[in-house]
């Protein structure tokens, strides 16, 4: 994950979806073109390096979430033989990583064609620019709680497919029975929220570019690692599934194995005698007690 957020934070910006909002300096009333250019981006500029990102996550990923399957299955965590583990996992997490990106393009025009909207209708009206930049930024956030929501089920997809061995079509038609009912929304939600809070607020300070490129790095980076750890986390929590990592587990086999060897110590130990519990009755003293000891002188002067 540290190769491909290096590369990430210098060719795009992490939650533009929400911190392009910054891009309008201000000036929410812009033609067709230029709305479009500041809700895109730069990124559709580099699209082989964009493809080759993408492809890097995806290995990073695959990496990681075999890693912690085995970790969760065995208790043990181990980096070795990077090659299986990327075997394991990878396809079902290239198609998860290639319909999610299609579906954050089709909601970015969805966006860019409501955005236009409001500026029409909203500059028709002759409303001032700090409002229609509220209305702005609070489309904005919607479109991206919408997001988040059709982001959850697709992170399902690929622990569905590679532990339980399911196609594509019934691992989305079962992501959804899965986490539904389940509170696990506000986990993934809530860090991806101030990420992009503190996207826009960079923004809107116009950094130094420096200080913007750091920023990407460590939230490319965060995101990519958080986002793949909660799937594992939270697929094992809401399947039910077994893991041995955890202390409880841990001490309910050890109380296990103490249960199975105490009969065997029990039928030891009725193979060697046990002694006499009882106590032995107190032997009487073989010295003569002094009961008529013999009088002194005195006691015979009358």
């Amino acid at each position: 994950m540290l190769i491909p957020a290096i590369a990430a934070c210098f060719l795009y910006t992490p939650y533009w979806e929400v911190s392009f909002v910054a891009g309008f300096d201000f000036q929410p009333y812009k033609t067709v073109g230029q709305t479009l250019v500041i809700l895109f981006g730069d990124s559709w500029q580099y699209v082989w390096p964009v493809i080759v990102v993408a492809i890097l996550q995806v290995f990073g990923a695959a990496i990681i979430m075999s890693s912690l399957d085995r970790h969760f299955r065995t208790g043990m965590l181990s980096f070795k033989s990077p090659v299986r583990l990327v075997n394991i996992s990878v396809f079902p997490i290239a198609i998860g990583v290639a319909v999610m990106s299609l579906t954050a393009i089709i909601l970015r025009f969805l966006l860019f064609g409501l955005v236009s909207l409001v500026q029409v209708i909203l500059g028709s009206m002759s409303v001032a620019s700090g409002v229609t930049l509220a209305v702005i930024a609070a489309a904005a956030i919607g479109m991206f709680v919408l997001h988040a929501l059709l982001l959850l089920p697709m992170l399902m997809w690929a622990p569905i497919m590679f532990i339980y061995g399911y196609k594509f079509r019934d691992a989305a038609a079962m992501s959804f029975k899965l986490i539904s009912g389940k509170k696990v929304f506000w986990s993934l939600f809530l860090p991806m929220l101030i990420c992009a809070g503190v996207q826009l607020l960079v923004g809107f300070l116009q950094v130094h570019v420096a200080i913007a490129y750091a920023v990407n790095f460590v939230i490319f980076l965060f995101t990519n690692v958080y986002t793949t750890v909660y799937t594992m986390i939270a697929f094992y929590d809401i399947s039910g599934l077994d893991r041995r990592d955890i202390e409880p587990y841990k001490r309910a086999m050890l109380n296990l194995s103490s249960a199975q060897s105490a009969p065997e110590t029990a039928e030891r130990n009725d193979k060697v005698p046990s002694a006499d519990k009882k106590k032995t009755k107190k032997q009487p003293s073989a010295k003569p007690k002094n009961e008529h000891k013999p009088k002194k002188e005195d006691d015979y002067v009358l």
